[in-house]
């Protein structure tokens, strides 16, 4: 009888990539396999439409640390998505379950747990949130991709394997890439990944420096589908005041999407000389297995100041931190240009690559088969 998984997770990519990751592995591993995606959010819908993987949503309720109307709501929703998650436990009845950490898992495992179902649960960052904290605590093992995730889970059934990445993502032919962007060949290429939900403060310094940008570099620009229009509106303005010096090289150099699809992530990493992210784990998971100069700027206020924190881990393997407070255009084109002389880019190559861990998903695999 074939083994059966239940993939828990939701929200953000960063919580759901991974579980596509680790299906594509369980899949090439164990062919018979059957996979079940569990959780909340468009994005965990149209990834598994992407990946061909069937799924159920469920009602999550958020622990939020500030005040919103909706935290009169998560207790009733939290309730819902207890009963949804036993429902759908009973009805997949899996071998095992594997959490990809976040609110959107914490019932779903609470119900596996119930049932005698084992858990597992991977941490992406360096500082684990409330919801994988407590889950560590029903989990047969936690996977964690920085080392300084470990304090924080009982030793013994801790593993560092590195954050799950889709191998799609890290495959791109770069003669492909530059063609389906329409872009030149002799030209140094800036990509600009700031999540799947954007990151205003990076989309505002890069169109501050966007006229001296386009002058010697091409931009590809992933700007989050909630600001593409503010975005794509500043950029127009531009052109229309450039009319007749600098609209036609913001034209032939600069690139804008709301987000990327898998195929289209793989292109754009495939393109880019250099990559400006926010320190989500998953970014830097794989900016570290291309092994591309980038300039991290982490979110200011992320949860337990995490990406900070991730930030400056990946920073011991020569990426460039920018603080939001600090950031300029001045001070980005400085780095840009350091960053991409021949001799620096080649080093900073080598020792981010160090950083990367491609087989995480392949030995997330190996544990829940086995």
């Amino acid at each position: 009888m074939p083994k059966r998984f239940l993939l828990v997770g939701g929200g953000s990519g960063g919580h759901v990539v991974p579980l596509v990751a680790v299906a594509e592995s369980l899949r090439k591993l164990d062919p018979t396999v059957e996979l079940m995606l569990l959780g909340e959010g468009q994005f965990l819908i149209s990834a598994a439409d992407q990946a061909g993987l069937p799924y159920r949503i469920i009602l999550a309720g958020k622990a939020r640390r500030y005040f919103s109307p909706l935290t009169l709501l998560d207790p009733f929703k939290a309730i819902i998505g207890f009963i949804q998650s036993l429902w759908h436990l009973y009805a997949y009845m899996p071998d095992a379950v594997f959490t990809k950490g976040g609110y959107a898992s914490v019932m779903p495992a609470l119900a596996a747990k119930l049932n005698f179902i084992p858990v597992y649960t991977h941490e992406s960052d360096s500082i684990p949130g409330l919801s994988n904290r407590f889950l560590g605590k029903i989990s047969a093992a936690v996977f964690i991709s920085f080392e300084s995730a470990g304090k924080y889970f009982k030793q013994k059934k801790t593993a560092l394997v590195g954050n799950p990445i889709r191998p799609e993502v890290v495959s791109g032919d770069r003669d492909t890439a530059l063609q389906y962007f329409n872009l030149r060949t002799d030209k140094k290429t800036i990509l600009i990944a700031g999540g799947s939900q954007g990151a205003k403060r990076i989309n505002d310094v890069i169109l501050e420096s966007l006229v001296l940008l386009v002058q010697q570099y091409q931009i590809i620009h992933q700007c989050g589908d909630s600001q593409l229009q503010a975005v794509q509106a500043e950029v127009e303005r531009y052109q229309k005041e450039g009319e007749q010096s600098y609209a036609s090289m913001i034209q032939a150099n600069y690139r804008l999407y709301p987000f990327f699809k898998f195929e289209e992530m793989a292109l754009a990493y495939a393109a880019a000389d250099i990559v400006i992210s926010r320190a989500g784990a998953s970014n830097l998971s794989e900016i570290a297995v291309l092994g591309k100069p980038a300039i991290i700027i982490p979110i200011t206020q992320s949860t337990n100041n995490h990406q900070m924190q991730n930030a400056l881990e990946f920073q011991k393997y020569g990426a460039v931190i920018l603080e939001e407070r600090n950031i300029s255009s001045h001070i980005l084109l400085n780095q840009i240009e350091e960053l991409l002389k021949p001799e620096t880019a080649a080093a900073i190559s080598a020792k981010i690559k160090e950083f990367a861990k491609p087989d995480a998903a392949d030995k997330i695999a190996q544990v829940l088969l086995s």
